[in-house]
Parts: structure tokens; sequence; C-alpha cells
């Protein structure tokens, strides 16, 4: 999936509300970042199919990622990002928050069971492979993954404190740029054909750009980005909030 791994970083926020936005969304995508960094890399592997490409699937790739996407790893991915986050957070990190970034990293494996082609593992090592193969039906995914999306927005704007919904308030428009921008992304993913068929130095580097990209964006709808040691003073409701 793509655009529905934020929303497990927006229905995480009220769970966590001093975690800024942008560090609960990269956690929910974590894996998918830390594959196309593998795979520059040389260590994982994902290469453009074009019997997928002619069947029209989402996603036309067969994909080597036994790191980065068994469940093993996915929870991996989330430990370090809790672990970056309390070495550069200035807000107090307690376990509980740390642990909902981990549970927002992991909540990727759940998602991706029903949308890949049995590529996905429990852990690197082992031999079962995961995969309802949803990918092959494009507009069901675009639906799906709208919904999803949407539903974890609205948690976000239903349940999270006043006080994490600053960018929110300062800026009434950037909802619906968030909106669109994610639509137009899920749009891309299931319909838009691959530039080219080079996965190593294009399609992986566009990836993780639009992974970067994204989460900045909507990290933007918390205005957070001072708990992270950017910018100016963090407001006491924020520290104090649990």
């Amino acid at each position: 999936m793509w655009i529905a791994h934020y929303a497990s970083g927006l229905i995480a926020k009220p769970f966590a509300p001093r975690v800024p936005l942008v560090v609960l969304a990269f956690a929910g995508i974590a894996s998918d970042a830390l594959f196309f960094v593998l795979q520059m890399l040389g260590i994982e592997s994902f290469n453009l199919d074009t019997a997928i490409v002619r069947s029209g699937g989402c996603f036309p790739y067969t994909n080597d990622y036994p790191l980065s996407h068994s469940l093993v790893g996915m929870v991996a991915a989330g430990v370090l990002v809790a672990a970056v986050y309390k070495m550069v957070a200035r807000v107090p990190a307690p376990p509980k928050d740390l642990a909902v970034i981990v549970a927002a990293a992991a909540s990727h494996f759940l998602l991706e069971w029903p949308s890949h082609r049995h590529d996905t593992k429990i852990t690197p090592g082992g031999d079962a492979l995961f995969g309802a193969g949803l990918f092959d039906y494009p507009i069901a995914v675009f639906i799906a993954e709208n919904l999803l999306f949407f539903a974890g927005l609205w948690v976000y704007q239903t349940f999270a404190p006043p006080a994490s919904k600053a960018g929110m308030q300062q800026h009434p428009n950037l909802l619906l740029i968030v909106a669109l921008v994610m639509v137009a992304q899920q749009a891309n993913f299931c319909f838009m054909a691959a530039p080219t068929t080079e996965t190593r130095w294009v399609h992986g580097p566009l990836f993780l750009f639009m992974i970067l990209g994204s989460c900045h964006l909507i990290g933007m709808l918390d205005g957070q980005a001072s708990s992270l040691g950017f910018g100016a003073k963090v407001p006491e409701a924020l520290k104090k909030s649990g």
C-alpha cells in the first residue's frame, strides 16, 4: 500500500500527542523508506515486471526485500525511528510515546499482507511468504487506500488535542492541500506507468522523495517541528500533554 501507511501515524497521534506528526507519519512508512535506501545500497532490490505492467497492476515490480519487508524488520525500523526521536526530542519521550512509534511502524505489515503479491515475511530468513495480491486490482487499491487515509485523517482531526493541530489552525487551506496531494499521489501509484525501467537510481529515489515530502507535508498539520529541536520554543501544552 501507499498513502494508507500514513493513516497509521494519523491514528497514532491522539495516543502520543507530544510526538510530532512528521515522526508518526514516517514511522508508518519507515519500512518502505528503509527499502528504497537499502536497494540503492544494493542490499535489497526490486525490478520492473513487464507482465504486471501489461496486466495493469499497481506497483509492477518483483521484489527482494527480506530485511525491510519482514515483520521483524518493520519492528526494527520502528525501534530505530523511536531511538532517533528519543535523541533529538525537546519534549519528554516516555516509553509510551516510543511504543506508539514502534506500533505505527509494525502496522505496516497489516497493510502489506492484503495488498502485496506473496513477498512479505515474518522473519528475514523465513520461507513463508504473505500477500493476498490486492495490487492486481488498481481500482480496489485506490478506493481502499483513500478510505484508510481519510479515516486516519478523521481520527486525527476528531481526537487529537487542539495543541497538536497548530499548523492546521494557522493555515486553513493546508488540510485541503494535504488531501489533494495524497489523492494525486495514490492515483499515480495505481494508474500511472513507470517513467523508465531503471529502478535502482530512478524509481527508488523518486519513491523515497515522495515519502519524505509526504511526511513533511502531513507533519505541517500539527506544527510541532520545534519539538524536534527546530524552530521556536516548544508550547507548554505539548510539554505537558500525555
